[in-house]
């Protein structure tokens, strides 16, 4: 007869959430079951490691995780091994239900982010849900100064790149040995890609920087920046003057004459050709200066 924790494992490897429940139920005291000769890996662990959603959540519900969130010999969590095995949906379920262990690291500093970063399999999903439940994640580095970054960027891994970037990750960040992400780029055409992104997102930062100093300067001179509210009623307030003036008998505002029509800004080809466009109504080459 095969013994209780051998026959829990295999109904959670082969899947089967009724069999699971029936060995649980009458064997209450193997519900963790750390398996010895394999780092000590839990119930929990193995239905992680193979995405089987609904036995993992079954052994949640029992109580599998009350008193702390498991680990085994090298310190990794149910949801480390699921970033692992890139099984994104069992990741977030897990993320979302013990976000205290989301910054948790393994025996060699890895978290569940760098884990999934170096597997490439949650830029769907996984990746922003662990950001989102735990920003501090982002600047986390192992032990030897890696961050998620250096980790996608070494895997080979574009889009999880790229979406460190965007959630704000520092292209420059150095590791203990003073390499940048960049550095580590897994081909030629990875790192081109890499560098690309880099200069998109640092103009996309200085150009909301001078937007952000010009709304400043015509706050502190005075000036009061019209929103979208406030155009609206502009709007409706013109429309209700020319009703009025329509009820009046007398002409639409703005409409039969216009300050504006009489001075109309000339445009830069009108009556200086030759400062703005050659002679052929092509605009001039900008020269080096040389």
């Amino acid at each position: 007869m095969i013994d209780v924790p051998r026959r829990l494992r295999r109904a959670i490897l082969l899947n089967d959430l009724t069999l699971v429940k029936r060995i649980v139920r009458n064997n209450p005291n193997y519900l963790r079951n750390p398996d010895f000769e394999d780092k000590s890996n839990m119930s929990l662990h193995l239905a992680a490691m193979n995405g089987f959603t609904q036995i993992a959540e079954f052994l949640i519900e029992a109580g599998h995780e009350s008193d702390l969130v498991s680990r085994n010999n090298d310190w990794e969590t149910p949801l480390m091994l699921a970033a692992i095995a890139g099984k994104e949906d069992m990741g977030v379920m897990l993320a979302k239900r013990f976000p205290e262990c989301i910054s948790w690291q393994n025996k060699t500093g890895l978290d569940a982010l760098m884990l999934s970063c170096k597997s490439g399999a949650g830029t769907l999903h996984l990746i922003p849900t662990l950001l989102n439940l735990c920003p501090s994640i982002l600047t986390a580095a192992d032990i030897a100064g890696n961050t998620a970054l250096h980790h996608a960027s070494a895997a080979g891994e574009l889009k999880a790149l790229r979406m460190l970037v965007q959630y704000g990750a520092n292209p420059l960040a150095q590791n203990a040995y003073s390499w940048t992400p960049v550095h580590y780029s897994a081909s030629p055409a990875a790192e081109t890609y890499f560098k690309s992104i880099i200069i998109e997102f640092e103009k996309k930062k200085a150009e909301g920087q001078r937007e952000k100093r010009e709304r400043e300067r015509q706050r502190n001179a005075g000036v009061r920046l019209v929103t979208d509210e406030d155009a609206m009623a502009g709007m409706g307030g013109r429309q209700r003057a020319r009703d009025d003036a329509a009820i009046a008998g007398l002409p639409a505002p703005g409409m039969d004459w216009s300050p504006v029509e009489r001075r109309r800004a000339m445009t830069p080809t009108e009556g200086r050709n030759a400062g703005w466009f050659a002679g052929d109504g092509n605009r001039a080459r900008a020269s080096s200066g040389d």
